[in-house]
């Protein structure tokens, strides 16, 4: 029943990123703004919903999750901006690490899941 009543920051953070994104766009319809380049930060929405994750979790695979979107969320925005003069076809091994890392990960904190099916013996 707590659980329920629960503050969401990944709800919160979403619901502002929306709100937001429909303000600059409405101004873009109005010529107020010129949007064209602004699309060039999309990962930001990864970022977002990572960091959203991050301050809900309160299990270690929950961690996980919020840890891996807020990586490729980065990873798509160097990418995407060329950041310290990368682009997807060089930054390709970063996307490696975070996928080893990930592994790594899920080795020493198994989901709860795996972890009440070993209990159980399936």
């Amino acid at each position: 029943m707590e659980e329920e009543n629960r503050f969401s920051f990944g709800q919160l953070g979403v619901g502002v990123f929306i709100l937001i994104v429909g303000v600059i766009l409405l101004l873009n319809n109005f010529n107020v703004l010129d949007t064209a380049s602004a699309w060039d930060f999309w990962p930001v929405i990864l970022i977002i919903i990572g960091l959203g994750k991050l301050l809900d979790a309160r299990l270690p695979h929950e961690y996980h999750k919020g840890f891996w979107m807020l990586f490729l969320g980065t990873w798509f925005l160097i990418s995407e901006l060329h950041i310290f003069g990368l682009d997807y076809s060089d930054s390709w091994p970063i996307l490696m690490i975070g996928i080893g890392i990930g592994i790594l990960w899920k080795s020493f904190y198994p989901s709860q899941k795996t972890a009440e099916d070993h209990c159980h013996g399936t």
